[in-house]
């Protein structure tokens, strides 16, 4: 079972493997990102700081589906993490489970765009005009669409945000 699909330019870091895998209870986590996937170093690096009690895998998006969409990952608790909220619009279209979560806590900032026009909808969450749409697909789909950086911190819907910047 898929407890939440975190959109995360970093993809593992300190919050991810201390806060957010214990918050969450996962015992698995699949970070979905076809760089990764093809990148012997990037891989290293994001095993290094995974927990040491938790699953990872490193999958391409299109081989995370076919994972993800497999009866036996029902019996797991799987935190799913992409970096950018096209790769999490694409993977929800695709798999097999539906109310899912997804939490867009750093997004825009590391993507080698220009942050000038970029929409800030919260301080770690920087929006491209093609951002924007996929992020309107996401809020239009039958799941919870969220922006939390830190479990700690209040739950921002992403359909408010976008209401009050006036792009919904």
């Amino acid at each position: 079972m898929i407890v939440t699909v975190r959109v995360d330019d970093r993809l593992i870091h300190g919050q991810v493997a201390l806060l957010w895998t214990k918050k969450l209870q996962a015992d698995g986590i699949i970070v979905a990102n076809d760089a990764a996937a093809n990148n012997e170093t990037q891989q290293m690096t994001l095993k290094m700081v995974a927990p040491y009690n938790v699953k990872l895998t490193i999958k391409s998006l299109s081989d995370a589906v076919q994972l993800l969409n497999n009866p036996k990952a029902k019996k797991m608790r799987i935190f799913v993490l992409v970096n950018s909220i096209k790769d999490a619009l694409a993977l929800v279209k695709e798999l097999n489970e539906a109310n899912l979560t997804v939490n867009i806590a750093n997004a825009g900032r590391f993507d080698g765009e220009d942050i000038a026009g970029k929409l800030n909808l919260t301080k770690t969450v920087l929006v491209s005009d093609s951002e924007l749409e996929n992020l309107k697909a996401l809020v239009a789909s039958d799941n919870e669409i969220i922006l939390q950086t830190l479990p700690d911190e209040p739950i921002k819907k992403a359909a408010d945000l976008l209401k009050s910047h006036n792009k919904l």
